[in-house]
């Protein structure tokens, strides 16, 4: 990759370290975490993760997996973060094909398929990013009740299902049933999918 490559990479996505995660905002929580500091903690937790997989046996690329959470947001950087509460699946699909348009148009071409790959979901690398991106969530409406930082619409988000991922992958499962302990919750139940084996 060339320096010039590098540096529009830079470029393009020095904008997530002064968005917020609007999800927060929308939740009374401000000043919030921005994107970039989100992004940074989904990257270790991922890293957290394939190290918990590899000891339970299982075979995960790692550099893949961390490259896939260092971009899983990338497109954040122009679009801004949009937050579960709004999206429709019509909002969702043309968010999608927006985002789609903005990695290939920020990203450097060798980085392209990763975050295509990501975003598809089906790998295990990819589906650890998916966890690690709803898991480290939780923590930080933990973190921010722990402050005192709370709003009537926090509590739907330690009950709502779809923030549960690969729960078939045991070292998520357990990191999700941590958070859920240390928050003094029940886990939801999720619904059943039919996930890839890793």
């Amino acid at each position: 990759m060339r320096p010039d490559e590098m540096l529009a990479t830079l470029d393009a996505l020095d904008p997530l370290g002064d968005l917020p995660r609007t999800g927060w905002l929308l939740r009374g929580i401000s000043p919030c975490e921005s994107i970039a500091a989100h992004t940074l903690q989904v990257a270790l937790l991922t890293r957290m993760l394939v190290e918990a997989c590899r000891a339970e046996g299982l075979t995960v690329d790692g550099e893949l997996a961390l490259t896939m959470a260092l971009l899983h947001d990338a497109p954040e950087a122009r679009l801004g973060d949009v937050p579960m509460p709004v999206k429709t699946p019509a909002v969702d699909a043309a968010l999608h094909e927006a985002e789609r348009a903005i990695a290939h148009a920020i990203l450097p071409a060798a980085l392209v398929p990763t975050w295509e790959a990501s975003e598809a979901g089906e790998s295990l690398e990819a589906r650890l990013v998916k966890a690690a991106d709803k898991i480290q969530m939780l923590h930080k409406l933990w973190v921010y009740e722990q402050q005192g930082r709370k709003h009537p619409l926090m509590e739907t988000m330690w009950k709502n299902p779809a923030n549960l991922r690969a729960l078939d992958v045991a070292p998520v499962r357990a990191a999700y049933a941590a958070v859920y302990a240390r928050a003094g919750r029940p886990m939801p139940i999720a619904p059943v999918t039919s996930a890839p084996s890793p």
